[in-house]
Parts: C-alpha cells; sequence; structure tokens
C-alpha cells in the first residue's frame, strides 16, 4: 500500500475526529511561521486563561524563547470558534554569532484564533510589540501565524 495514502488517510483521521468538539482546554503543539518560525506549545489552566512557549530561529539568526500568560474571551459576535487573546509575556534571544549580543524583553502578546468544529485543530495569528531590556532599551517587534494540534 502507498506510504502517502496511509499517510494522508491518517491526518484526515486526525483532522476531522470528535474528541475535541468542545472548546480546547488541555494541552496542543504546533508550528508558527513568521518573525520568527519555529514551534509552540499552549496549556490551558482553564477555559480563560494559558501559558504559550515559543521556541523559534529569528530572520536575524538568532533563537528566540518566549513565554506568555494569555488570556481568552469569544471575539465580539462571531461564532463560537472565534477567540481573540491578549496577555503578557517575556522573551530572550540567544544570538548566533560573535557580532549580536543575548537580549531579555517584555512582550504584549495580541492574538486571534479559530478553531475548527469537530477536528483537533485550531489556526491563529497574533502580534506581540515589546520592548527590549537589555543589553539595550529599544522596541521590539514579534508576530506570526499558526496550527495548534491539541494532544489532550
Amino acid at each position: 500500500m502507498n506510504f502517502r495514502l496511509i499517510l494522508l488517510s491518517g491526518l484526515i483521521l486526525v483532522l476531522t475526529t470528535n474528541l475535541f468538539a468542545e472548546d480546547r482546554n488541555g494541552f496542543g503543539i504546533g508550528p508558527v511561521v513568521g518573525e520568527p518560525t519555529g514551534l509552540n506549545g499552549q496549556f490551558f489552566w482553564d477555559k480563560n486563561s494559558a501559558v504559550d512557549v515559543t521556541t523559534a530561529w529569528s530572520w536575524d539568526n538568532w533563537l528566540l524563547v518566549s513565554a506568555d500568560f494569555q488570556m481568552y474571551d469569544y471575539f465580539m459576535d462571531m461564532p463560537r470558534e472565534w477567540k481573540w487573546s491578549y496577555g503578557g509575556g517575556v522573551y530572550m534571544n540567544l544570538a548566533n554569532d560573535d557580532h549580536e549580543d543575548n537580549a531579555l524583553g517584555i512582550r504584549v502578546p495580541l492574538g486571534l484564533k479559530y478553531h475548527f468544529p469537530y477536528s483537533i485543530v485550531d489556526v491563529w495569528g497574533e502580534v506581540a510589540p515589546g520592548i527590549e531590556l537589555a543589553p539595550d532599551t529599544k522596541i521590539a517587534f514579534q508576530g506570526g501565524i499558526g496550527l495548534t494540534f491539541w494532544l489532550w
């Protein structure tokens, strides 16, 4: 049997399962593309608050690690699949060469999420303005688009 057909069938089964038809309130992980690009994990404390951790590479050749506390609420009068988020967190840039310094800062992520009904997948977008505090004080900006695959 063709390996691609098996893989595609498994992916369709995962995306259409009814295991997580309600609001997500567990642990999810998935890719994020933007500035920076990498892997994002999310753990919900309850139905309205979560801890969000990202490890990613920047276009400027540094590794970014960020951790945010985020609050979620339904988006205006939109269907329940839409939620918006806001929060606060910290980030650390680890330089990849001798010409740059490691950096530490704070950020304020603002996002919009859509969860596909009867699946374990969310798609989301986020912008995160911030302030780099060390080694220099300056304005910082991060953002991306991602997928979350809910594991439990």
